[in-house]
């Protein structure tokens, strides 16, 4: 018997992804609501609590419906942060699914968090053979996001591999900090993904960054979304 989990969905929509080593791709998004952090720079702050932005509650067999009904290969979980929630339990065979997390919260092991609005979210520990699988793309927080870096997470992440690192940046002093993670937790280089912080086009294009990003020896990730559509919804 299945077991029903309850999931809260923000929206779910189709688009390709923008971002990270899957940029490009024709994808289904499901973005669950709710947050664990508040960055300053936050492109979804609709999802961060019971009263930031609507949002559906759904069973288990009601997203794997939605995903199965779907035409697109690509699954995106995203959020919010998906990992407050049980995904391994919503994989339909035949796709390829991606989840853009924080990497504050470790999804092998049991959760219980209370949100300062009285909110509260538990799980059991995550499947690790089944989301293994998964194409994990892990953003950690930076200090220009005003959130305090998650260590053990990191410290997890950086021992798997089947993620990516994802971080987000303004300027020189960031790529000096993501340095130093890089450094600390012996993080491969070719996995680090530097996408520039900006919901305009013009926040986008910037040459002289991206030479930057280059001599450190990182990888570079577009924000094809931002490019095309701006601060757009559903995009």
């Amino acid at each position: 018997m299945e077991e029903k989990d309850l999931y809260y969905l923000s929206e779910s929509f189709i688009s390709i992804q923008g971002e990270g080593n899957y940029a490009g791709a024709l994808s289904l998004f499901i973005r669950f609501q709710f947050c664990n952090l508040t960055c300053s720079w936050c492109d979804s702050k609709y999802t961060w609590n019971l009263n930031s932005g609507k949002y559906k509650t759904y069973e288990t067999g009601e997203i794997k419906s939605l995903i199965a009904e779907n035409h697109t290969h690509h699954v995106i979980f995203t959020g919010g942060e998906p990992t407050l929630y049980r995904l391994d339990r919503l994989v339909v065979p035949g796709k390829q699914y991606h989840v853009e997390s924080s990497g504050s919260i470790i999804p092998t092991e049991p959760l219980e968090l209370l949100f300062k609005d009285n909110n509260r979210i538990t799980r059991e520990g995550m499947d690790e053979s089944v989301i293994e699988a998964f194409n994990w793309v892990i953003s950690p927080k930076l200090s220009n996001s005003r959130q305090v870096l998650n260590k053990k997470g990191l410290q997890y992440w950086a021992g798997k591999n089947y993620c990516i690192f994802k971080f987000v940046v303004r300027n020189t002093t960031d790529l000096d900090e993501i340095a130093c993670i890089v450094k600390e937790f012996a993080i491969d280089e070719k996995k680090v993904y530097i996408a520039l912080e900006g919901q305009t086009l013009e926040s986008q294009l910037k040459p002289d960054m991206v030479d930057k990003i280059m001599e450190r020896g990182y990888n570079f990730s577009p924000r094809l979304h931002i490019m095309l559509w701006g601060a757009k919804r559903g995009k």
